[in-house]
């Protein structure tokens, strides 16, 4: 077998194990990542948060594009903004409409608050689905339609991925300990929260990450490695056989 068709079939290897979807977090809360929040909770607690939370949505510790796309006190206050100093942030100040074209010039979109509409919900699915990550925060009471409907409008994006809010609003109020080996807690002794929409699982590739008196507070949603595209399965079939030729011939050399 020559160099180059051992190149071939170790980049065939590679690229079969490549192919990733997209990931999610979704607070209870919004007050989390406000300057309160930050003072409530002790700013290296939430420091830590938004920074775990950037880089399980994007993938690295820097430099990435995230889209802040709101205009609720939460994720528009300055600590947040250092906080995340290292990546590359677009704070419009308010919503706007996104399509997936828009959203995919982006690594990762933090949204508060937003009222979307079903074609904002298709683009965010699709989002994910292509790599995208998508941090969302619950409880914010600016939604039409109260608990239930701030609810039902997530519930249409977050239940494609395993993931729900509950119809009411919890009576958390104050400083929760996050009690969690999850690397989006890493770091985190504590969060603060003002009342939020409970956070639940529906199915794989979801977990909740914290828990008070049995109501979810965090979850998240990360892809498994999805199922390879045909050519780059055959690349994958062709590689092992041609691994196990090249390993059998050398054996016997």
């Amino acid at each position: 077998m020559t160099r180059a068709t051992f190149r071939l079939i170790v980049g065939g290897l590679a690229l079969a194990g490549s192919a990733f979807g997209g990931s999610i977090i979704v607070s209870n809360d919004e007050w989390s990542l406000s300057d309160t929040g930050f003072t409530q909770a002790g700013a290296t607690n939430v420091t830590n948060f938004a920074q775990n939370a950037a880089l399980f949505l994007t993938g690295a510790s820097s430099g990435k594009s995230i889209w802040i796309d709101s205009s609720n006190f939460s994720l528009t206050e300055p600590d947040l903004k250092t906080a995340l100093s290292s990546y590359t942030l677009t704070d419009t100040g308010s919503f706007s409409d996104f399509t997936l074209s828009t959203l995919e010039g982006y690594q990762a979109v933090f949204l508060a608050g937003n009222n979307l509409t079903a074609a904002d919900i298709t683009a965010l699915i699709n989002y994910v689905n292509a790599g995208g990550g998508v941090y969302v925060a619950a409880g914010t009471g600016a939604i039409t339609g109260g608990a239930a409907g701030e609810a039902a409008q997530w519930n249409a994006f977050l239940n494609s991925f395993s993931l729900n809010l509950a119809s009411s609003y919890n009576p958390f109020i104050g400083d929760f300990p996050t009690n969690s080996t999850s690397p989006v807690l890493n770091g985190v002794t504590q969060l603060y929260y003002f009342n939020g929409n409970s956070v639940n699982t529906t199915g794989p590739g979801a977990q909740i990450i914290s828990l008070s008196s049995g109501q979810g507070l965090i979850g998240t949603f990360s892809s498994a490695p999805s199922a390879p595209e045909p050519t780059t399965a055959l690349l994958f079939g062709i590689g092992l056989a041609g691994l196990g030729l090249y390993r059998r011939k050398h054996r016997r050399s």
